[in-house]
């Protein structure tokens, strides 16, 4: 009998040993990196507190810092001040981002805006006679050519807007640089695929900065929407980030244009911190859409007990757990109740007085990599405490 002892024992330490392998492995894996983010200046946080155009270490409020945070990892930041299509379909055939895609969960894209920004400016300079290097993206001289003319009449002001409205307007440049864009990023999608072909990629379309500039904001919004048939509503390779929605809705930018107040000019297009959070949660929205688990049926509430309720709780798709909630009022102010993963719950609390009549909700959970995507809430259901 003892001589069975010992392999017995020997078989349950070599299973305990693959255990602790399999889990130190596990933990290796999770610690990889989880988000790269890719792009221009928008990507990058420019003009954010705290940009230093440092690829390393993108500013706390950008979108992707914020995006970060809730996937409770660092990114990877290959987002570029001034870089267009070809250069980020440059550094992906570079080499230099292939460690980081293939560790990736996830990945961002903010890149266009600079397809058009760039040949606009040189149109804007050699309209205005702006002489500066090509290839700048400094938007400084036009500001001060704006300025310039803050003591001109409306008249004067119009005269000078139509006749630069006349030098974009259906601009050979900025239509094939919007049409060759669609090549460009299809390209980029197809490398993102190979390097990183489990990685969920989010990608941001183009926005118009200059919505609410006389003459100009219509001009652009015809190249931006040119532009912005790259992208499509149901793709199976990535998910679209409806920026240009969002931001035609909202003042999200940091352009400023008043024609009564020139001489204080913003021709800056990129968001601003509150644009930023806008995009976040807009990314957010879409992670969250992607893996939470389906909104909890709420079965029957009732309370059979001193300080007890029972909760019965169903959720049609697979999920993690639910957490359930509790209130005074129909509308009054949601307290947390308990975290289960159990359909049928007997809840005893403190929380919950005699004789008083609570409201009940609840919501699934899927838990990912230390991350909860959570559903909407059930429906509310009361019950009077025993």
């Amino acid at each position: 009998m003892k001589k069975r002892i010992k392999p017995l024992l020997f078989l349950i330490c070599m299973v305990s040993i693959a255990a602790m392998v399999h889990t130190m492995c596990s933990n290796a894996r999770s610690s990889k990196t989880a988000y790269v983010a890719l792009g221009d200046s928008i990507a990058a946080g420019y003009g954010l507190p705290g940009y230093s155009g440092s690829q390393e270490t993108p500013p706390a409020d950008s979108y992707q810092s914020v995006v970060s945070r809730f996937l409770k990892t660092d990114p990877v930041n290959f987002a570029v001040t001034g870089d267009d299509s070809t250069d980020c379909i440059n550094i992906l055939n570079s080499g230099k981002a292939d460690e980081a895609l293939s560790d990736a969960g996830i990945i961002t894209i903010s890149i266009g805006s600079n397809d058009l920004l760039k040949p606009f400016i040189e149109i804007a300079k050699e309209a205005f006679g702006i002489t500066e290097s090509n290839g700048s993206m400094d938007i400084s001289k036009l500001e001060a050519y704006y300025a310039g003319f803050k003591d001109a009449s409306l008249i004067d002001i119009l005269a000078i807007a139509n006749d630069f409205a006349d030098k974009i307007k259906d601009n050979k440049v900025l239509h094939e640089k919007a049409q060759g864009f669609s090549s460009n990023f299809s390209k980029i999608i197809d490398i993102l695929k190979e390097k990183a072909p489990e990685a969920e990629i989010y990608v941001t379309n183009i926005y118009n900065p200059y919505k609410d500039v006389m003459v100009l904001g219509n001009l652009a919004d015809a190249y931006i929407k040119e532009i912005n048939n790259a992208f499509t509503d149901n793709s199976e390779s990535y998910t679209l980030i409806d920026v240009y929605t969002l931001f035609a809705k909202e003042n999200l930018v940091n352009t400023k244009f008043d024609i009564s107040d020139l001489g204080n000019i913003n021709l800056d297009p990129h968001p601003s911190k509150k644009g930023h959070a806008r995009i976040a949660s807009a990314i957010l929205d879409a992670l969250n859409a992607k893996h939470a688990p389906s909104r909890v049926k709420v079965g029957q509430v009732k309370s059979t007990t001193k300080n007890t309720v029972i909760i019965k709780l169903s959720c049609p798709s697979g999920k993690s757990g639910y957490e359930i909630e509790f209130a005074s009022s129909k509308n009054g102010k949601w307290k947390k109740l308990k975290d289960t993963s159990k359909n049928n719950n007997k809840i005893k609390s403190a929380k919950l007085k005699s004789g008083k009549t609570y409201y009940f909700r609840a919501r699934s959970y899927n838990n990912l990599n230390g991350v909860k995507y959570y559903s909407g809430y059930s429906q509310v259901k009361k019950a009077k405490i025993k």
